[in-house]
């Protein structure tokens, strides 16, 4: 494993390995990416500004809007992001002047201020380019209230704006260019290298190591196989949203069909490993509550070959992503069926699955070498095999209901909390600091950017508290020994801005602790650092905090549980578009012709979900006060998780064979009959017409024996049933009268975490 890393000890093997954690730890090097560009910004403006004799003010206008519109400069297109950039300027110009000509004018400056954040937060639902106008025009007001400028100074600060803007350009366009083949080929580089690191953990599971299975299997072992899943399986999603842009329709929906089934196959390979596990007389029920198995397995004994077989072909698992190669059958014996024979046949399927998601990687740009033709487009046939009469009846889903407007619509609603929180933090961060009262305002504006919830507002406050404390305890000692030697200090003001940027989207904590390490840096640069400044610092944003909070909870407030419900309906729904598409895509080929149609509908449903427990990320955080309503978020959280897996596996199901597989079988009957009663009742979970009960299941008389792969695709959707019909008992509990009872157990095996 180490040599197919390049990990040996020469510098180029620790160089590769350096770049194999990179892109095993950040899908796609999107971090990387983005804080490269801000930094790379940052220094290119800096550095034509200073060449060109700019003044230190204009220099700390200049970096502070790169380093804003770096970050927030997105858009799933370059050319988009183009028009966005060009549009940025005559934003950053006026508000800008804005701020210079009204500095002379407290009042009216800060209630332009209070109004230019209400139109900020209003502009999101415009989408990704009226978030990035609103906050660089905001950033610009704000950046002049702390860098006075007279307005006879103003021709140049608009040269110093659009020389940063030039070479903001010059940087993500030109020099770090990031074209959507280039995104992908990231992405590929990102899922090899976490297809390597599974395999090295199940290896390890399997005993690659040593030890006994006691020791393979404790909890510290499974967890890192856990994390490293968790990547796999977000790459998958990262590649399947980038994949349409850089390759034609048939080859984008090869690779997601194939990219799903070979993330559903690492999944399920773990789960039978941990059956094998459980054999062995280890206790692995939590973890494989998290992995979609069913219940603990019931093994037989005296499989000592098999496992041994298991083992050595586990550790030379790892080999596989590399070399690829035939994947090797299961080992063929006269035992009965075992946890250890369900594993080799396991890991079979994810060998072929690796081996067909090389083979369709192979057709985009970076790849060396081409395979003999190209995939075919999968077409329906001229002829259906079954009459239009025989067609399955649609028992889609009705469409989600309309977003509220006025008041209630979340744009708006955030907007006024912002603007009035904003009010009571310019007032109260005057009574604090007259200097710095803005850091209030900034701290209030900032815990509702990308939240929508009054827990996630005091959730993200209370996170910008502890990054400020703790960037101020460290920048107290930092900047005193740097005072009197700038470069050392700027060089580590940019390392600051590069952390910052790095990990906005992993750790709001640490992106905060680097922006007030910066803060400290910069003062001492300017020579306005004092040994209480980062006092009021803390002080101003422990203020804005709280008006942001009060705000949130006074005016126009929208609970967490309002929150969470809109978008658990928005996945129960989603579930059941999954179910509907595979269904379609089984028994007619004319309802659904697209090859890759329920993986969309499963990617769409694995979205739904992750943006469900994102919003849950208040109730089940350790210190929420409401326990019960903990356990039964989390109870609910892993049920919906279990439900997508079954629609990734039942999508990956439908793509292996042609359109309408299902037509002719006798098995037909009973498919239309579980899909449509599962869709029905994910519908009655999402309209809330359910208080523990949902509509019967219905029977398929005569429906025929089917074949192990229709058996397959049944147990599937007897399973997903199951986990809706768990669902619909805790609700009403977990969500709409939380303060009840805790979590029912669940059925056998569906433990509550």
């Amino acid at each position: 494993m180490d040599a197919a890393r390049g990990g040996g000890g020469s510098p180029r093997g620790a160089l590769r390995a350096v770049r194999h954690v990179l892109h095993a730890t950040d899908p796609g090097l999107v971090r990387l990416v983005g804080a490269a560009h801000t930094v790379g910004a940052i220094c290119l403006a800096l550095a034509v500004l200073w060449a060109l004799g700019f003044a230190t003010p204009f220099l700390v206008a200049a970096g502070s809007s790169a380093l804003v519109w770096s970050m927030v400069l997105t858009g799933p297109r370059e050319a988009e992001q183009a028009v966005t950039h060009a549009l940025g300027l005559p934003a950053a110009l006026l508000s800008a002047t804005a701020a210079v000509l009204l500095a002379p004018y407290p009042v009216v400056s800060g209630a332009v201020f209070v109004a230019l954040l209400f139109v900020t937060v209003y502009v999101r639902r415009y989408g990704p380019r009226g978030t990035a106008l609103g906050m660089n025009a905001f950033q610009m007001y704000f950046v002049m209230q702390f860098v006075p400028l007279p307005a006879d100074r103003l021709p140049q600060l608009w040269a110093a704006l659009a020389v940063a803007f030039a070479c903001g350009a010059l940087v993500r366009f030109v020099l770090l260019r990031t074209s959507p083949d280039r995104s992908f080929v990231r992405l590929r580089r990102s899922v090899r290298a976490c297809l390597y690191d599974a395999a090295d953990a199940l290896a390890a599971l399997a005993g690659g190591d040593g030890g006994s299975a006691r020791e393979r299997y404790r909890a510290d072992r499974i967890t890192p196989l856990r994390r490293r899943l968790r990547r796999l399986h977000t790459c998958a999603l990262m590649l399947q949203d980038s994949v349409e842009a850089c390759a034609v329709p048939e080859v984008a929906a090869r690779v997601r069909t194939r990219m799903t089934e070979t993330d559903v196959r690492a999944e399920r390979l773990v789960v039978m490993l941990l059956r094998a596990g459980q054999d062995a007389g280890t206790s692995t029920e939590d973890f494989a509550h998290h992995l979609h198995l069913p219940g603990p397995g019931t093994c037989t004994g005296g499989a000592a070959a098999g496992a041994e077989s298991l083992a050595a072909r586990l550790r030379a698992l790892p080999e596989t992503p590399a070399r690829g190669g035939t994947p090797a059958p299961p080992p063929v014996s006269a035992e009965p069926v075992s946890a250890v024979a369900d594993a080799h046949q396991a890991l079979t399927d994810f060998e072929q699955a690796a081996a067909g998601l090389r083979e369709a990687f192979r057709w985009f740009p970076g790849t060396r070498t081409e395979p003999a033709e190209a995939p075919a487009p999968q077409a329906s046939p001229a002829t259906p095999a079954a009459p239009p009469a025989a067609e399955p009846p649609a028992f889609a889903p009705p469409p989600p209901p309309p977003e509220p407007g006025g008041l209630r619509r979340p744009t708006t609603r955030a907007a006024v909390q912002v603007a009035c929180g904003a009010a009571l933090a310019t007032v109260g961060g005057q009574l604090i600091s007259t200097d710095h009262w803005y850091w209030a305002v900034l701290a209030c504006w900032m815990v509702f950017f990308n939240t929508s919830s009054t827990g996630e507002i005091a959730l993200k406050g209370s996170r910008r508290v502890t990054g400020t404390f703790l960037g101020a305890l460290v920048g107290l000692f930092v900047a005193s020994a740097l005072a009197g030697h700038p470069w050392p200090a700027f060089v580590l003001t940019l390392i600051c801005v590069f952390g910052m940027a790095y990990t906005a989207a992993l750790s709001y904590t640490a992106a905060t602790f680097f922006i007030t390490l910066m803060i400290a840096l910069l003062s001492d640069l300017l020579g306005s650092y004092t040994d209480g400044l980062l006092l009021v610092r803390i002080a101003e944003t422990a203020f804005g905090v709280l008006c942001g909070v009060v705000a949130a909870v006074v005016v126009l407030p929208r609970a967490t549980g309002q929150r969470t419900d809109a978008l658990l309906a928005d996945a129960l729904r989603a579930l059941a578009d999954a179910v509907t598409a595979t269904a379609r895509r089984l028994a007619s080929p004319i309802a659904d012709p697209s090859p890759d149609g329920p993986v969309r509908a499963a990617h769409t449903a694995d979205r739904r979900v992750e943006e469900l427990a994102r919003s849950l990320t208040p109730l089940v955080h350790p210190v929420a006060p409401h326990r019960s309503r903990r356990r039964t978020s989390l109870y609910v959280q892993g049920l919906l998780e279990t439900c997508a897996y079954h629609a990734r596996v039942l999508a990956v199901e439908a793509g292996r064979g042609a359109p309408g597989s299902w037509s002719g079988s006798p098995a037909r009957v009973l498919l239309e009959e579980r899909a449509r009663t599962l869709a029905v009742r994910l519908e009655e979970l999402a309209e809330g017409r359910v208080d523990g009960q949902l509509s019967p299941a219905g029977g398929a008389p005569g429906a025929g024996t089917p074949t192990p792969d229709e058996a397959r695709v049944l147990m599937h959707l007897r399973r997903m049933d199951d986990d809706v019909g768990a669902i619909a008992e805790a609700l009403p509990r977990a969500v709409r009268r939380p303060w009840d009872r805790a979590a029912p157990a669940g059925r056998p095996g569906r433990q509550p975490p």
